[in-house]
């Protein structure tokens, strides 16, 4: 599930791209200069060669398959990663290590692999999670400033927190640029940055284009997160719990609202497996949440930015 904006939410120029696995879009008042465009492509490039799980030849599958030694294993990443490792630390300990870059393997186990083979691998159950042995995030990794220590080989996955992480990166360049009002829609996670609020609507688990409420934001970010969008077998997506190394289920669909594109990615899936108030004791941040009962909720200011249709 992803937050849907309409096109007509800035009179701009629309710059699409691949990236991530999915086409991104590039919104802003007047077309962006080659240059630019240039200098964003080699960012994300450079993004997804150090932080793809799905390619083999990324920093992190390599690390994975051993490529890089027994353990410890010393990554240096690209300049400023510390801020996405740091966030880790916060979601991993407040939700209790629910959320957890390493939980690469369990997806794997579960068939979404790097060839989107789709196919539970044979006795997965009973390797899957912390609780069965696999690395965690607190035991198993070092970090200080941009580089990042594994004590063995494990894979990294940073869907939790990548997209959005990597949305903040494209705002940091077109700011530095001096593009002026932009709007970044990395397929669900957006970054507004505009001098007029942005209408953006929340699409319904299931229901391309269908919208259960909308916000207004001018500065800040947009994060939607829904176990439709990635989904195969029964009862099988992409937002596992990391403990157990199984698929949630309670929850259908989340939204948040943070001041950084990162942050509110990370929320959008930590409310998945932890209380909003739990999250909210050290975040700053709205949300809107749907459940499978169908039941829905929303954080106690979020009628300052917009409404829910549904209750």
């Amino acid at each position: 599930m992803a937050a849907f904006r309409p096109q007509d939410a800035l009179a701009s120029s629309t710059w699409s791209f691949p990236a991530t696995g999915t086409t991104w879009r590039v919104s802003t008042a007047a077309p962006l200069a080659p240059a630019l465009r240039e200098e964003i492509t080699a960012l994300v490039e450079a993004f997804e060669q150090t932080w793809s799980r799905f390619r083999p030849s990324s920093l992190v599958s390599r690390a994975a398959r051993g490529e890089m030694g027994p353990g410890p294993i010393s990554l240096g990443l690209p300049a400023g990663s510390a801020a996405m490792l740091d966030l880790y630390d916060v979601f991993h300990r407040l939700t209790e290590g629910r959320v957890d870059p390493l939980v690469g393997n369990d997806l794997v186990e579960l068939g979404y692999d790097p060839l989107l083979s789709f196919t539970v691998r044979d006795g997965a159950p009973e390797r899957l999670g912390a609780v069965r042995g696999r690395p965690t995030w607190a035991q198993a990794v070092e970090h200080e400033g941009d580089a990042l220590t594994l004590r063995e080989p494990a894979l990294i996955d940073i869907g939790a927190v990548g997209k959005g992480f990597l949305a903040d990166l494209i705002g940091q360049t077109l700011e530095a640029a001096g593009a002026g009002d932009y709007l970044i829609d990395g397929s669900g996670d957006l970054l507004v940055h505009c001098a007029r609020p942005v209408r953006i609507g929340l699409e319904q688990p299931g229901r391309p284009g269908f919208v259960v409420g909308a916000v207004e934001i001018s500065r800040g970010a947009v994060c939607g997160s829904g176990v439709d969008r990635r989904a195969w077998g029964e009862g099988l997506h992409h937002i596992l719990d990391a403990v157990t190394g199984r698929p949630v289920q309670p929850v259908a669909a989340a939204w948040a609202m943070a001041p950084t594109c990162a942050l509110a990615d990370g929320l959008a899936t930590a409310l998945f497996t932890t209380a909003p108030e739990r999250l909210a004791s050290e975040i700053a941040y709205d949300f809107a949440l749907l459940r499978t009962d169908g039941s829905a909720s929303t954080s106690r200011t979020f009628h300052r930015l917009g409404e829910l249709y549904t209750s």
